[in-house]
């Protein structure tokens, strides 16, 4: 009895401990489910609410005549399984499931809303055309004001219950989906009975206090389960899944008579060892009881050959027990590695129904990934260079240099045209700004149209957006060149006309001008052509955008747009812009080639990301005499700056940085902790605005323009 009851009490602990882990990876499968299922039917859900909203942008619902926008709808959405519907607050008008000859207006299923705003799913026992029960994502009319009609994509039940039918649950669970109103969309059990029906009076409540998360409740078919409820999604839909309790007792159940089985055979071999060799076993058994802690630590317990063939069998069974939980533990690994490539791959699908979004975001995340290169190869070819001797290698490196330097220009140049950003007014020099985008313009608009800019250099500087004047140009500059499809001219040009004396607005203008010797306007079209949206181009070739934005820039920029324009003859389009003020400030240019003056060696706390960037900034201040103390991360630098013994002249950080705080969070921070601390922030592309009181380094940067910028840093900070 000494032997058996501990092993007793061992084993049932085990058993306690095995059956805990058993439901808790149960439960933690089926929140990972839930949560998988819920993101599925929200990414459906809000792919139909944007073919919705894409529709309801659409010109023809303009028309009282509403075939062609049931054409477009139809075309839009063939292959997609969905078909368009526009209706009133009582009648549906459109519904493109039928030829438009054949529609006839129908009245909408009862208790369906008409929005005035915002969007919905809403769902129909029997849909008003089909006769089958379908859902819908409804927006408002966009251009309608007030709202009238309601613009809708339905499609199928099919598509949410192809959601359930997809995921691999455990067998005996259940998963189904419920709308606002507490109705189940999708059933994975006997969808077609219980689909259309709502949820039971438990399910409402807890779904109705947002008690979310794991509670016993009986379903709809009687079987009395573990629940567990995800949280609302935006639309209101939950997604309920069912663990059906005979499946947790049957662990316990199961793990019991494992103990019991596994207690009888040590009581037996407890007798046999105290009748037979009860001074060989105390050894075996003090083996097997480490064995048994093994096999509780999750470790495999080895075989040992011990002398008595029982304590041998029970040894050989715990060494197969251990085997078993570690291929099981394998297995669970393997399993979690396929639920990771399963979600990449959802993950890429949604990447890729998002490519639109993707593109605008496209042109900052690369040029920041070029000026981190750029940078790496410009530091290193400074480098270089100061050890490089006059000859064919110098020169080999200043070429290489300027080539770097053209290199940063032209991402400057994909950064003006390719990133949103609110309007900045400073003072611009016509000549220079239009010199720099020259030759990204000329390969724009082709070899067949000569492209001219003639804008005297001693013009006054005008008080402007330069990133939206570039794109104001490059509108016009595309618009010429359409007009023009067989080639021709395109004449750039800019005069400074002085205010009249007796004008209200005494302010003197420069008037930049874009013409070409194309096809030019008829009265009616020149009238329209800066109205949004309207363009002459054929379906597909132009949005209608282009002289919106440039009359919209020239509005906010305190000037205006004019065109003139004959048939046959070209087009001229003016904006007259104000001269910058005489006090407006310029923003700061550091000089990029100017050599810094030698200073006493610096204390500098560098952190900076990139490997490559850090790789050759590092050394080439190392042998400058300085000292510099690297960081990869925002969070690293702030817990070394927070010892107040660490002592530095100057902190260098990159803006973008991995963790949860950037390069700016961190200035901040350092601004409160650390206030007479001299900051440079180094940058090639961010959305966030920079303080001006911080100096500001772009990337790429050369050495000397990093240690002037150091130097203005430590003479502006407190003393």
């Amino acid at each position: 009895m000494a032997v058996w009851l501990p092993a007793l009490a061992g084993f049932s602990l085990l058993a306690r401990i095995t059956y805990l882990r058993e439901v808790a990876d149960a439960r933690h499968a089926v929140e990972q489910l839930g949560e998988s299922i819920a993101s599925s039917v929200e990414r459906e859900l809000d792919k139909r609410v944007f073919m919705a909203r894409a529709l309801s942008a659409s010109s023809a619902l303009a028309d009282p005549d509403l075939r062609r926008f049931h054409r477009e709808a139809s075309g839009a959405l063939k292959g997609s399984g969905a078909w368009a519907v526009l209706v009133d607050e009582r009648m549906q008008l459109v519904n493109t499931v039928l030829p438009f000859d054949a529609q006839t207006l129908r009245e909408r299923p009862p208790g369906l809303p008409l929005l005035r705003e915002g969007s919905a799913i809403l769902f129909a026992a029997r849909g008003a055309a089909t006769g089958r029960p379908v859902l819908g994502a409804f927006v408002p009319e966009a251009q309608a004001t007030p709202v009238v009609r309601n613009v809708g994509v339905v499609f199928e039940m099919a598509a949410i219950q192809g959601i359930l039918d997809s995921q691999n649950a455990a067998q005996g669970s259940l998963s189904a989906v419920v709308n606002q109103d507490f109705v189940i969309m999708a059933r994975s059990r006997d969808p077609q009975k219980w689909v259309g029906a709502k949820a039971g009076p438990e399910i409402q409540r807890r779904v109705r206090d947002k008690e979310v998360g794991f509670g016993e409740s009986v379903t709809l078919d009687g079987v009395p389960s573990l629940t567990f409820i995800t949280p609302a999604n935006r639309f209101g839909w939950t997604i309920v899944l069912a663990l059906p309790k005979n499946a947790l007792t049957a662990a316990a159940q199961r793990l019991t008579m494992q103990v019991l089985a596994a207690s009888a055979a040590i009581l037996a071999i407890g007798l046999a060892a105290v009748l037979y060799l009860a001074r060989r076993v105390g050894a075996p058994v003090i083996a097997l009881r480490d064995d048994a802690i093994r096999l509780g630590d999750d470790s495999v317990p080895p075989e040992r050959p011990f002398p008595v063939l029982e304590v041998r069998e029970v040894s050989r069974a715990l060494h197969a027990a251990g085997r078993r939980s570690h291929e099981a533990k394998q297995l669970l690994e393997t399993r979690v590695r396929e639920a990771v490539v399963d979600a990449e791959s959802a993950q890429a699908k949604l990447l890729e129904g998002q490519k639109r979004e993707a593109i605008g975001r496209l042109t900052g995340g690369l040029a920041h990934e070029f000026n981190n290169l750029l940078q790496t190869i410009s530091v290193a070819l400074q480098v270089l260079e100061r050890d490089a001797k006059e000859g064919r290698n110098a020169r080999v490196l200043q070429s290489a240099k300027q080539a770097t330097r053209r290199a940063a220009d032209l991402v400057r140049q994909m950064l003006s045209f390719g990133r949103d950003r609110p309007l900045k007014r400073e003072p611009v020099q016509l000549a220079r700004l239009l010199g720099g985008s020259q030759e990204l313009t000329d390969k724009a608009v082709g070899e067949k149209i000569v492209l001219s800019v003639d804008v005297p250099a001693d013009l006054p500087p005008v008080y402007v957006d330069p990133a939206q004047l570039e794109l104001a140009v490059l509108n016009l500059v595309f618009n010429a060149r359409d007009a023009m499809p067989n080639g021709g001219r395109i004449a750039i040009g800019a005069t400074l006309h002085a205010a009249a004396s007796n004008a209200l607005d005494a302010t003197d203008q420069v008037c930049l001008s874009v013409a070409d010797n194309g096809s030019g306007m008829d009265e009616l079209t020149k009238v329209r052509a800066f109205e949004p949206y309207f363009t002459t181009k054929p379906i597909g070739a132009g949005s209608g955008l282009g002289l919106a934005q440039v009359a919209a820039f020239v509005r906010q920029s305190e000037g205006h747009a004019s065109i003139d324009s004959v048939p046959g003859r070209g087009t001229t389009v003016s904006l007259w812009l104000p001269v910058a003020a005489a006090d407006a400030k310029a923003p700061a240019s550091a000089p990029a080639t100017a050599p810094a003056p030698r200073v006493l060696p610096l204390q500098i706390l560098m952190v900076e990301d990139d490997d490559l960037v850090s790789a050759v900034v590092v050394p080439a201040l190392e042998r400058l005499g300085h000292a510099v103390r690297l960081c990869t991360s925002s969070d690293a630098a702030r817990q070394l700056l927070q010892d107040e013994r660490e002592r530095f002249d100057v902190l260098f950080t990159d803006i973008v940085m991995p963790g949860g705080s950037s390069g700016l969070d961190l200035a901040r921070w350092a601004r409160v902790h650390r206030p007479s601390l001299p900051i440079v922030v180094a940058t090639g592309y961010t959305v966030r605005e920079v303080p001006s009181d911080l100096e500001l380094l772009r990337k790429p940067y050369e050495i000397d323009a990093l240690m002037l910028s150091m130097l203005r840093a430590i003479e502006a900070a407190p003393r």
